[in-house]
Parts: structure tokens; C-alpha cells; sequence
């Protein structure tokens, strides 16, 4: 049906579910429809310590009176209109984690981290949930009587600021719930905000969105999103500024520092990540977007599913696990190594994929670092990409729905408004692409999730961009998308698999950049730091005659927060100059002769890379016949040396075939033997560690962690083969890659202490134009 009239199907059936409102201290009864197995119920107590909620408020619920409690209660945070019917919970615990005691005493108690999401909210009591019983009206046994109250649902928040095309401009972005008087007051100096400029106000709804869960049961109110452009800045000058309503609330005082003019002679330093995503402060679960294949939804702590899920997940990229993201995002807000001036985050942003609450939790995330300086992005797959809603993939279900909505409603970015495009299935549509200067530097942004082919609209852009950037002006070119043009991820076999992407990238752009001598470009998606040499057509170039290199180096820099992307090739082809896998960010400073990054851990703090790119006094670059010259001259030739990871990448389908029956061993082992993996720390502490942020702190999964839970999974893999006990298709789909990755990420693992999360390294020098040496030898893409 037409997504209004889903819409109006919630709201009808929404006003026709009323979930029992109780005294705190009195039995809790069920709805209307009560479990089929007998709920823990009649006697539960939900009593809180507080119940005004201002933001980011502690809240400790004690629970009590549960007959017959079960390692899979759950206590769940709903609107106080909610109906576990029609939506999933804002987040949830597991009643059996309040207490050592609780399947014997039925009472325990859970702490609580309760962000403003602008309206009222309760706690509901589920009794025994799983995949075949989940959160509804079926398992539902009750709520506390006493709302969870909002103080105000107009405090100013989700703070955010963008560059917009003009340099002396700046965007200041934030959400109230209504409507309101918005304003932003600004100044030079911090006592006396003496400018003010009114704001504009937008929202979305469900309607507005393309498919489930983000039109349905993943919809809640986003509230009304604000943006105040302030314009005549000065340059390098830091301003002061505050935002809301006079009446209703203003936020804090913050302050950014406003970049050089545009020139050569300018001095810039910027921040770079990408596949970010968010965590939880108080370490609750969240209801992911694909739950009906998703057992840890459903699965307790300590259980044998959930020892089997969590390695199944790890092995299958882990939608949980985004507990680094916090540290990362700190991290970055503590760096004063520079004045940054902007941020970069290319794609992958917060991962809510139509669950509209995770939002929420990002954007309160996210506001320490970008209340601090302008935030560009561009597009990921997560963002953007739904079924027949106009993205290059078109079956792809990785916005959960969402198609770019919220993304785009939230975040402003300098699209050229005026010049729309209609897609291939006719929909006249904003460009979802952008440049714009900023010091000695041009930045190009586009998105790889829409049509970037010779002859599409993008492509036109892109050539139309860089053709016209004028290098006296801007020395350096960088440019941001999501999939990567280079990768080392062995995950191949579909049109949306990395090394497939990677191949149409080049295949269509690779040139393009290389024609305009492109100095650099940032991607994400893959979960891992990673180096090319300067590289043209996987052939490193060697550094011109005037000292700058040779061709554009890529680096993709997808380890914000996302789990790390273990798949990596374990003999890495000889353009790589530097692979690691740790959680981080890149600071990178620019001036007329001098591009140069810093890879920064952000667990630890240590640079884990870096290098630089050098350019002689007035640069000039070589014309445009030259370039087409060397292009026509170039031997395309290229010897992969049988490295099949990176020429055809690993299916789906030979992951699936050796790990099926890795898994089938583990859910029939004894119980003995679940409990010795769920006594390994690196198994049971993951998803408390890694997944949920450890209780906030953002502490991360790292190589040793990560050994730690795929150890038992290589142990029974390697036992299966040896005692021949499975086929030999699946020994041929893991000798090739796998075994060998295995082995790897164990060296990585044992190294870690001296070595970080260090993969690969070259020989080659990393602060130069560049030193490598050209290869030829059969063909290959």
C-alpha cells in the first residue's frame, strides 16, 4: 500500500492500543492478548529514582516481584504511548544482567543513561522473549505507572555545523520538538553574543521515507531541525554562538574557528573518518534493523546462542558492534594538536538504518565534535541505498528503508540546488554532490551509491569540477566518496561486493582523476586504515621531475567505530603501502607545497601512519594534451601474481559454505564446552566491550579481540577439515583466502602490544612524492 496510508494505519492503530498505566508499587498486569507461556507477572515492580528527564539524565529502575524469571526478561524503554505491536523499543536490558541473583530472587536492578527524544517515556516489563515470541502485546506483562517526563522537549540540541559554498559562511544546524522562535546568537567574544540571525525549519515523517522499517515500526518523531546561516565572517577568527529559543531555552556557548581565505598561500588542517556510527551510553541493547535473522536480538548474555551469534556475527560483519565510535568521536573533539577548521565523514554515518531512535543516540554522540567545526559528508550505503529508490544497487536493503532521508534532512551540504537531474526511474532528484574551497585546497564530494558511469549525471559533474579547479588558486584536489576505489577486502562476487565497486570506480573514474592529477582521494566502507603508493591503473608512479607524485594516492580511512573489517587480503598487492587495523582518524595539514596526514589510534592515541605529499613553490601543473599523452602511452599491463583475493574477492556463498558448518559443530557441542567459550573474555566481553561501548566509555574492539572470538571458530574449522569431515568444497573455499586470513589476523593479534593493529607495510618511504617503481605483466583490472 502507499507508504501515507501505512502511515495512517500507525496512527489508527496506535490510538486504539492503551498499554495499562499501574501504580509503581502495584502488581503489574497484562494487556489484552496476554503471552501464551506464562509471563513472569503478576507481581512485578518497576520503581525508578527519578522520573524528570532533562538530558543525558541517570536513571536506576529497580525491579522486583517476578514469578518465574527467566534469562530472558527484558526490560524495554518505550514512548509512553507506545504499543509493542506497531514499534520496537527505544533500547532495552536484559532483566537477568540486573542482578547475579535474579533467576532465583526475580528482582535486581538496571542503570539507566536517558537521552531528551522530546517526548514522555516508561519502561515496559516483556516477559521471556525470543525469535518466535518477541516484543509485543504477546509477551508485553506491563509498564510502570510514572512516565519517564521530559523537562523540556524544546531544549536545543543535536548541535551541528556545515561549510556552505561561500567561505565566509557557516551552518548551524540543531532539533527542538516544535516548531518554536529558533535563533542563533553569535559574536567574537564569548560574554558578548551581540549578532543574531533567525533560522529556518524543516522535518520528515514516515511517509517521506521508502521502504521497512523506517516508514513503519523504526519511525519515531524526529522533531523540527533547524539551520541559521550565518554570513560576512571574517577569516581565521573564532566565534562564539549559542542557539534555540529565547523563551524556551537556549543551548550551551560554543565556538568555531573560521578557515583562511581561499589561496595558495593559506594554511589549513582538517579531521577525517569515515563508518562512524554510535553506541549507547548506558550499554542497552538496540532493536537492529534486520532483527528477523538476528538472534542477538533475542539472545541473553551467557546463553549458547549467544556465544554461537556472537561469533557468527563477528564473521558476518557484526551490526552491533559500533562501541568504538564513542572513543573516536572524543578523541577527535580532545585532538588541540591544530586549529582544525572542518571535518570530513565520508558515509556510513550513524547506522540507524530506519530504526529513527538511533539518530537520536547519534546526533547526541556526535555534538561534542561538531559543535566545534563545520562536519562535510557524502553519502554511504547506509544512508542511502533501498529497493527501486533510484541508488546505483537498486535491490540493496542497507538504509533500512530510509533512502537517504533523514541523512539528508539533517545534514546540509552545499548540493547545487538548481541544477536537478532525473534518474533512471524518472524521479527529478537534487544532486547528492559537491565541491568547494577551502584554503590552498579544492574538495570534491560524491557519493558512490548513485550512478557515477561515463554520461550520468554525476560523471558530468565530477569531469565538468575538476576541469575547471585553477591550481594557482588551489594547489591540492581531494576527493571524498564511500566505496573505495582501491581495496583490499576479499569480499567479492555481487554488483555491491567491495572488490566489484572498487573495479566499476576505476573502471570509470580512475582516468578521470588522473587526468586532472587528483592528489588524493578518502573513501570508507571497508572497516580499516589503508595506503595505496601514488598509483595509476595498480601500477605505482614514480615522483615527477618537479618532486610531486606521480599519480593520486587513495587511502580509505573506514575505522572510526564500525567493527574492523578483518576480511582484509593477507598478501596484500605491492601498491600497498600501509594497512591497519585499528580504530582511528586521520589529521592532515595543507599548505602551498605540503600535504600531509596523520593516522591517529583513537584508543590509544598513537599515529599508526603518516605521510606526506610535496609540491614545489607555484606548482603548475602538466596540460591537459600532456596528461591525455601519458594516458594513451600507459601499459596497462598488470600481473596480479595469482593473488586471487584481490582480483575476484571471496562470494557470499564460499564464506557460507565453510562456515556452516563451523556453526552447525558449535550449537552441538555440550554444554561444557559453551561454557568454556562464554569464560573467554574476548567471546563474553565483545559485545559488552566492543558492540555497546563498554558502558560508554568507548572502548573498542581491537586485532586481540577480535582473534579472541574468530580463534574457536578456526579451531573447529581446521578440526573439521582435518578429520575429513566435511566436503571438499569447502576446504577449496578456504584454503585459498581464508586459512591464510585466519593465520594472519592470529600474527596481527600476537604483535599487538609492539605493533598495534599493523597489517602490511611497504619498503617504500612514506613522506614523498612517492618512490615506487613501476610493475608490468599480464592483464588484469
Amino acid at each position: 500500500m502507499p507508504s501515507y496510508f501505512v502511515l495512517l494505519a500507525l496512527l489508527a492503530a496506535s490510538a486504539a492500543w492503551a498499554a495499562p498505566s499501574l501504580s509503581t508499587q502495584a502488581p503489574i498486569s497484562a494487556p489484552t492478548g496476554s503471552p501464551t507461556s506464562a509471563p513472569a507477572a503478576s507481581t512485578v515492580t518497576l520503581t525508578v529514582n527519578t522520573t524528570t528527564i532533562t538530558n543525558r539524565t541517570p536513571v536506576q529502575l529497580n525491579i522486583s516481584g517476578v514469578n518465574g524469571p527467566t534469562d530472558a526478561d527484558v526490560v524495554a524503554l518505550y514512548y509512553a504511548t507506545g504499543n509493542p505491536d506497531l514499534s520496537r523499543p527505544l533500547k532495552y536490558m536484559w532483566a537477568v544482567d540486573s542482578s547475579p541473583n535474579y533467576l532465583s530472587t526475580g528482582s535486581g536492578t538496571l542503570n539507566w543513561n536517558i537521552l531528551n527524544q522530546r517526548h514522555n517515556m516508561s519502561f515496559y516489563f516483556f516477559s521471556n522473549v525470543s525469535m518466535s515470541n518477541p516484543f509485543s502485546s504477546k509477551t508485553y506483562v506491563g509498564r510502570s505507572a510514572q512516565n519517564l517526563t521530559v523537562a523540556n522537549p524544546n531544549m536545543p540540541l543535536h548541535g551541528h555545523l556545515a561549510l556552505t559554498s561561500v567561505p565566509t559562511q557557516m551552518m548551524v544546524e540543531w532539533t527542538t520538538a516544535n516548531v518554536t522562535t529558533p535563533l542563533v546568537m553569535y559574536g567574537t567574544t564569548s560574554g558578548s553574543l551581540t549578532l543574531m540571525v533567525s533560522a529556518t525549519t524543516k522535518t520528515y515523517n514516515a511517509s517521506s521515507m521508502c521502504g521497512s522499517p523506517a516508514n513503519s515500526t523504526g519511525y519515531i518523531d524526529p522533531g523540527m531541525l533547524h539551520s541559521a546561516l550565518l554570513s560576512n565572517l571574517s577569516y581565521n577568527t573564532r566565534y562564539y554562538y549559542q542557539y534555540g529559543d529565547m523563551s524556551l531555552g537556549m543551548s550551551s556557548v560554543y565556538s568555531f574557528l573560521t578557515g583562511p581565505p581561499v589561496g595558495a598561500s593559506s594554511t589549513v588542517h582538517f579531521l577525517m573518518m569515515a563508518d562512524l556510527g554510535h553506541t549507547t551510553l548506558d550499554s542497552a541493547d538496540e532493536y537492529d534493523y534486520d532483527v528477523a535473522g538476528d538472534m542477538l536480538n533475542y539472545s541473553p548474555e551467557g546463553s549458547p546462542e549467544r556465544a554461537d551469534q556472537t561469533i557468527q556475527q563477528i564473521i558476518n560483519d557484526n551490526e552491533y558492534q559500533q562501541g568504538a565510535s564513542r572513543g573516536t568521536v572524543n578523541a577527535m573533539a580532545a585532538d588541540t594538536t591544530q586549529n582544525w577548521t572542518v571535518t570530513f565523514l565520508n558515509g556510513d554515518v550513524s547506522y540507524a538504518r530506519g530504526e529513527e531512535t538511533m539518530w537520536d543516540v547519534f546526533m547526541d554522540q556526535f555534538e561534542v565534535l561538531a559543535t566545534k567545526a563545520p562536519v562535510m559528508l557524502v553519502a554511504g550505503n547506509h544512508e542511502r541505498d533501498s529497493p527501486s529508490s533510484g541508488d546505483r544497487y537498486n535491490t540493496a536493503q542497507d538504509s533500512g528503508g530510509e533512502c537517504g532521508v533523514p541523512f539528508y534532512q539533517r545534514f546540509n551540504q552545499p548540493y547545487n540546488t538548481s541544477m536537478p537531474y532525473v534518474d533512471d526511474q524518472g524521479t527529478t532528484r537534487t544532486p547528492s554532490w559537491y565541491s568547494f574551497n577551502h584554503g590552498p585546497i579544492h574538495f570534491l564530494g560524491y557519493t558512490t551509491e548513485l550512478d557515477f558511469s561515463p554520461g550520468s549525471p554525476q560523471y558530468l559533474f565530477i569531469t565538468t569540477d575538476l576541469a575547471a579547479v585553477n591550481r594557482s588558486v588551489t594547489p591540492w584536489i581531494v576527493v571524498n566518496g564511500h566505496r573505495p576505489i582501491y581495496t583490499t577486502s576479499t569480499s567479492g562476487g555481487s554488483i555491491t561486493s567491495v572488490t566489484q565497486v572498487a573495479d566499476d570506480l576505476r573502471d570509470a573514474l580512475e582516468q578521470v582523476f588522473y587526468k586532472y592529477q587528483v592528489d588524493v582521494t578518502f573513501h570508507g566502507h571497508d572497516h580499516i586504515y589503508e595506503r595505496t603508493c601514488p598509483v595509476y591503473k595498480k601500477i605505482c608512479q614514480n615522483t615527477n621531475s618537479d618532486g610531486s607524485a606521480g599519480g593520486p594516492m587513495h587511502v580509505v580511512v573506514g575505522n572510526a567505530g564500525y567493527e574492523l573489517s578483518w576480511f582484509a587480503n593477507p598478501t596484500p598487492p605491492n601498491y600497498w603501502d600501509k594497512i591497519v587495523l585499528e580504530h582511528g582518524y586521520s589529521r592532515c595539514t595543507a599548505n602551498m607545497t605540503s600535504l600531509s596526514c596523520e593516522a591517529i589510534s583513537s584508543l590509544t592515541g598513537i599515529q599508526m601512519d603518516s605521510w606526506t605529499l610535496m609540491k614545489p613553490m607555484n606548482w603548475v601543473p602538466a596540460g591537459p594534451t600532456n596528461m591525455s599523452a601519458k594516458i594513451s602511452a600507459f601499459n596497462t599491463i598488470y600481473n596480479p601474481n595469482g593473488n586471487v583475493g584481490e582480483i575476484f574477492g571471496l562470494p557470499g556463498a564460499n564464506y557460507s559454505a565453510v562456515f556452516t558448518p563451523v556453526y552447525e559443530a558449535f550449537m552441538a557441542q555440550d554444554a561444557s564446552v559453551i561454557s568454556q567459550l562464554n569464560s573467554n573474555s574476548s567471546v563474553t566481553k565483545v559485545l559488552e566491550r566492543a558492540v555497546n561501548g563498554n558502558l560508554g566509555t568507548g572502548t573498542a574492539d581491537t586485532m586481540v579481540d577480535v582473534w579472541g572470538v574468530l580463534q574457536p571458530a578456526y579451531n573447529v574449522l581446521m578440526s573439521l577439515i582435518s578429520s575429513g569431515n566435511v566436503s571438499t568444497s569447502v576446504t577449496a573455499a578456504a584454503d585459498p583466502i581464508l586459512i591464510p586470513m585466519f593465520q594472519k589476523i592470529q600474527a596481527v593479534a600476537a604483535a599487538y602490544n609492539t605493533s598495534g593493529g599493523l597489517w602490511y607495510q611497504s619498503t617504500r618511504s612514506s613522506s614523498s612524492g612517492s618512490t615506487a617503481v613501476s610493475t608490468t605483466a599480464t592483464a588484469g583490472k
